[in-house]
């Protein structure tokens, strides 16, 4: 009868711990869409994506056509004359009348810049990719803040539990020695280490809440709103400590080798190098002939609007500054390079993706061993404790015995907390560090 009660707990308990599992992965997800919607840094990264986007749009403008319409006046006290001279005879004809007004619409093309509008329009383009990627990274940080942020929480709820419950324990004991001490069998000392023991514990569960509370502000930060009502809701103790780790087995090479084809970091590198060569080619064409086109309809007359003398009008002409006293020389070397920078920046950063990736692995591996040997810890001091108590309360142990084994077992549940919720944000290290 004992062994099939013991089963059905087992297996009661590792039904409330799936359950829960689910219920955290759900109010994980909830909380990773709110950050999505509310935290101000991917609200910021995605007006800079804004921002780049706009002066790709500038940049292409630069190579449209130009529309532009004008008028001009001229007043004067009498008409403005030339003398020509005809037969022998100089004669006065008259060129402007003494109130002229012109008007002109004017339709204006680039038709050649030596490609420098071209090489700054795909500069622009690679420098508003390079914002999408930053912004794609800087969500996946803010997903790993809250992941960890959560974890920490329910670390924090869990050991709130262990404090709570090893502050009953030691209540339980105190219960026992005033019992035994009312019986005459242990002296007022052993009732008096149980208070303090009492005293201890209770301090332990103020400042395990006031842990939860701090760990709860740092959530709401991470999320950037207020928190769902669930996550007050525990998980417990019970669950808590059955529950296992996913087993691990690490891959280091391959995991780098994913890292290197998702990191946004590396992507942002090579687009702003690429960026920088684009400036440097725009900077170069900036010596190269200059042509612009112009056609348009143009009018004179003594009239507000002149329709007196009017006429279409087309024009063509070629700048070419050929020598600048090599300004466009130092923008181009300039530009060059700040894309070898890029370069060996990209080669530094492959190298701490490889650091980042073998840190999180390490620490899921070694937060995996922790939790084997909280677990066979946590078994031991259970059995520790209930024999200290048995023998106390049989005049055979000592109280100092009894409250020895009742701090290692609340420590060895502690451990068990610590272990698993490091595993956890581990595995939120290692998705950040794999950049997915």
């Amino acid at each position: 009868m004992y062994i099939r009660r013991f089963i059905a707990a087992f297996m009661m308990t590792l039904a409330a711990s799936a359950a829960a599992s689910a219920a955290d992965d759900a109010l994980l997800e909830s909380l990773l869409s709110a950050a999505e919607r509310n935290n101000p840094q991917i609200s910021a990264a995605a007006e800079r994506t804004a921002a780049a986007e706009a002066r790709l749009a500038g940049a292409a403008a630069q190579m449209g056509p130009k529309a532009a319409a004008a008028m001009g006046a001229l007043w004067s006290g009498g008409d403005f004359e030339k003398e020509v001279g005809v037969m022998g005879t100089a004669l006065s004809v008259p060129v402007l009348e003494s109130h002229t007004y012109a008007a002109a619409v004017m339709l204006t093309q680039t038709i050649y810049s030596g490609g420098s509008l071209q090489a700054r329009r795909e500069a622009a383009r690679l420098a508003k990719d390079a914002s999408e990627a930053r912004g794609a990274r800087t969500k996946q940080g803010v997903d790993n803040a809250v992941r960890r942020a959560y974890y920490a929480v329910r670390a924090a709820q869990a050991k709130e539990l262990v404090a709570e419950e090893a502050a009953s324990l030691a209540k339980e004991h105190r219960a026992q020695a005033e019992k035994l001490f009312n019986a005459g069998v242990v002296a007022k000392s052993d009732v008096l280490r149980s208070n303090v023991a009492v005293a201890s514990s209770e301090l332990d569960v103020i400042r395990a809440r006031n842990a939860t509370a701090v760990a709860m502000t740092a959530l709401r930060r991470a999320v950037g709103a207020d928190l769902p009502e669930e996550i007050e809701k525990k998980e417990p103790l019970s669950s808590i400590l059955s529950r296992e780790g996913r087993p691990y087995g690490a891959d280091t090479s391959a995991d780098v080798a994913a890292a290197y084809e998702s990191r946004e970091e590396l992507k942002a590198y090579s687009l702003l190098s690429r960026q920088a060569e684009k400036l440097a080619r725009a900077a170069k064409g900036l010596l190269l002939p200059q042509i612009l086109g112009a056609v348009g309809y143009a009018a004179a007359g003594d009239s507000f609007f002149p329709d007196d003398y009017s006429e279409p009008v087309a024009a063509l002409g070629v700048y070419w500054n050929f020598y600048d006293g090599g300004a466009a020389k130092a923008k181009t070397d300039e530009a060059k390079a700040n894309a070898r920078e890029l370069l060996f920046l990209l080669d530094d950063m492959k190298n701490v993706i490889r650091m980042e990736v073998a840190q999180a692995e390490s620490s899921l591996s070694s937060a995996g061993s922790r939790l084997e040997v909280a677990r066979r810890q946590l078994a031991e001091s259970r059995e520790d404790y209930r024999i200290a108590q048995r023998r106390y309360a049989e005049s055979v142990g000592t109280n100092l015995d009894a409250l020895d084994a009742r701090l290692a077992l609340a420590n060895s549940m502690s451990e068990v907390v610590t272990a698993f919720y490091d595993i956890k944000s581990a595995e939120a290290d290692l998705i950040y560090a794999m950049g997915r």
